[in-house]
């Protein structure tokens, strides 16, 4: 199955599956009203929707990290809450506070204004709640450099609590509450839709909502344990499963989004595709593939997904900030990649393995 081979083995079609979420964030990010992608709503759905980006990749964490921690304990007997933290240090840090200190620096030289609330809830992984930042008023900022951190926040909030369950709780419990907030999350931001009216205060709690996209990829994981993908490999309709996984990821999900009956574009439709996503990566796993296989498995799609991490970090100011946006299209997109592979080969993967080798831990995993 590939995951079975240990955690250092590399999956090709995961990395290129991270690389297709990466050009879709990318490629949304500089639309504008005379960009050619714009022109053609449907492709910008195949190839530029920035949500569904990170979907997958909340996804693909979850899941990734989670089998991680079950081949950690199947191989050592238990999880060290410890060296997981360490891992998270090594891989995160690096490229993250170095963007973050190139903002400082450039703020320093009065190059951009950034107020230091801003600094304060992206440094501290707390930007999708950062208006506590600015409880006693403060500067509102516009310059959208940090505008991105809210997913890293996200996912770094979940991993503070996730080892913990899996090492206190075990399993068992800790896959139930999983299938709880799987349920619970969907349903709050059902109710937070209907029943709190201030738009600002809404939107904020529907942010904060979002870690249920992460946990479809951890009961992904659970349900891998399970024997599911041995499963799927004997079910006759494979073709049909893969179909309907795209139907729903790039069909239900943005008609239910356009139409924005209910709410359903922000309590529902987070579900349905996280759901869909793992059904993709089920398919995958089990064998399948064909043309799809073969591009995610492709040298352009793989590089994509390994520079993915820096390219996210480095990528806002080029496509969101307008002290940049007198760069064109495509150099917008070109020069992040640039920048992110300096990061990578420079800074990124040395630190990583330096980092590690501090805290005596082995070479840098899959995630």
């Amino acid at each position: 199955m590939g995951l079975a081979a240990g955690k250092e083995e590399r999956i090709p079609y995961l990395d290129g599956l991270r690389g297709y979420s990466i050009l879709a964030v990318l490629l949304d990010h500089t639309l504008t009203t005379d960009h050619w992608l714009s022109r053609h709503p449907y492709l910008c759905i195949l190839i530029a929707d920035a949500t569904l980006g990170v979907r997958v990749f909340f996804v693909l964490s979850g899941f990734l990290i989670t089998t991680l921690l079950f081949h950690e304990e199947e191989k050592k007997g238990r999880i060290s809450i410890r060296g997981f933290y360490e891992r998270r240090i090594a891989r995160i840090f690096p490229a993250f506070y170095l963007y973050i200190g190139v903002i400082a620096a450039l703020a320093a030289f009065r190059l951009i204004q950034v107020p230091l609330a801003s600094f304060l809830a992206a440094g501290s992984f707390t930007w999708n709640v950062a208006y506590f930042w600015r409880l006693g008023g403060g500067v509102q900022d516009n310059s959208k450099v940090f505008g991105h951190i809210w997913t890293l926040s996200i996912e770094e909030q979940f991993y503070l609590v996730w080892p913990s369950c899996l090492v206190f709780f075990g399993r068992r419990w800790s896959r139930r509450l999983a299938v709880a907030v799987a349920i619970l999350l969907p349903l709050t931001r059902l109710i937070v839709f209907f029943f709190i009216h201030s738009t600002k205060i809404r939107n904020s709690l529907l942010y904060r909502t979002a870690q249920d996209e992460i946990v479809w990829g951890v009961l992904a994981a659970f349900l891998v344990q399970g024997g599911a993908i041995e499963r799927l490999r004997n079910f006759r309709y494979r073709t049909a499963w893969l179909i309907g996984s795209l139907l729903v990821i790039f069909v239900l999900c943005p008609a239910l989004g356009s139409i924005k009956v209910s709410g359903m574009e922000v309590w529902l439709v987070p579900t349905l595709q996280g759901v869909a996503i793992v059904s993709f990566i089920f398919w995958l796993l089990s064998g399948a593939g064909g043309i799809v296989r073969n591009v995610l498995e492709s040298w352009p799609a793989v590089q994509l997904g390994l520079l993915s991490y820096s390219l996210y970090i480095w990528q806002q100011p080029f496509t969101q900030w307008s002290g940049l946006s007198f760069i064109p299209f495509p150099l917008n997109v070109l020069l992040p990649v640039v920048v992110a592979i300096l990061c990578y080969r420079l800074v990124e993967m040395p630190l990583r393995r330096r980092i590690r080798l501090w805290f005596a831990q082995g070479t840098p995993a899959h995630t």
